[in-house]
C-alpha cells in the first residue's frame, strides 16, 4: 500500500514559514503547525516558485497545460468535443513532420552510450594511457587499429517470398532443420580493411555475469552494417542453392 500523503493547510505552511523565519527551529515548526519538517526545509529553498508538484516535473509547462485546457473546453463549447483519438490524428496529419514510429528497447546500459561518450572514454583513458606507456602512435597507424564484432547466422532461414494463391493470408513451408538454431562468428577488421580470421562461437548455457559490460554496438561495431549485411545476403543465398540441390538434408553446425 502507498504511504499517504502528509495533510496541511496552506495556512498553516505559511505560518510555519514565518516562525522558521522568526527564529524558530524547524523541528518545531513542524511539530507547532503539523506541517512535515523536509516540507518546510523544501518551500523555504524554493520560496520563489509558484507552484509545487510532487513526482517529477510535467512534460508540459503550466502554460501550456492551461492553453491545451482551454482549447479542450472551447471545442466542446462549440459543439466540437474531442474524442480521445480523433483530434491526435487530425493533430499528426496536421503535422507531418511527426510520425508514429515504434521505439526499439535497449539497455540503460546501452541507452546511456553516445557517440560523445566514447570519444571522451578515448580521450580521457585510452588516449591518456597510451600516451603513458609511449604507444599513441598505434592510433595514426591504420592497420594496428582492430574493431570486433560477432553476428549470427541462421541454419534455417526463413523465405522471403514464395508463389501462392492469391488472398492466402498464410502459407506454410516445411522447415529443413531447426528454425531456431544459429552459427555465431567473431569477426575482426583493422582501420587498413584487413581482416583475421574468425572465430566461431557455440552456445553455453552459463555466461559468467562478469564477463560482459554495457552495449555500444550501435557506434563501435560498424561492421553491422558495412560487412554483415552483405555477408549474410549471401549465406542466405548459398544455403537456399545448396537446400535445393539437398532437399532432404539439414544444414548442422
Amino acid at each position: 500500500m502507498p504511504k499517504k500523503s502528509d495533510t496541511f493547510s496552506d495556512s498553516n505552511l505559511a505560518a510555519a514559514i514565518i516562525a522558521v523565519d522568526g527564529g524558530m527551529s524547524k523541528k518545531a515548526a513542524a511539530k507547532q503547525f503539523g506541517v512535515a519538517r523536509s516540507t518546510i526545509q523544501f518551500r523555504i529553498k524554493n520560496r520563489d516558485k509558484e507552484t509545487f508538484s510532487c513526482g517529477p516535473s510535467s512534460v508540459l509547462s503550466v502554460e501550456e497545460e492551461k492553453s491545451l485546457v482551454k482549447w479542450l473546453l472551447d471545442c466542446c463549447k462549440k459543439g466540437f468535443p474531442r474524442r480521445r483519438i480523433t483530434w491526435y490524428k487530425s493533430f499528426l496529419k496536421r503535422n507531418p513532420i511527426i510520425s508514429k514510429r515504434t521505439s526499439e528497447h535497449v539497455s540503460s546500459a546501452s541507452g546511456n552510450v553516445s557517440e560523445t561518450n566514447i570519444k571522451k572514454w578515448f580521450d580521457d583513458i585510452i588516449y591518456q594511457y597510451l600516451t603513458e606507456e609511449k604507444l599513441a602512435d598505434i592510433l595514426n597507424d591504420p592497420p594496428r587499429v582492430f574493431n570486433g564484432d560477432e553476428t549470427g547466422f541462421s541454419l534455417c532461414p526463413k523465405t522471403k517470398s514464395v508463389l501462392g494463391p492469391r488472398g492466402a493470408k498464410v502459407i506454410y513451408e516445411i522447415a529443413k532443420g531447426n528454425e531456431k538454431e544459429n552459427i555465431t562468428a567473431m569477426f575482426t577488421f583493422n582501420a587498413a580493411g584487413q581482416m583475421c580470421n574468425p572465430m566461431i562461437i557455440f552456445k553455453y548455457q552459463r555466461i559468467p555475469p562478469n564477463w560482459g559490460v554495457g552495449r555500444s554496438d550501435r557506434i563501435l561495431q560498424p561492421a553491422d552494417v558495412s560487412a554483415f549485411r552483405p555477408l549474410k545476403s549471401g549465406w542466405k543465398k548459398g544455403l537456399s542453392e545448396w537446400r535445393n540441390q539437398n532437399p532432404t538434408s539439414s544444414v548442422t553446425k
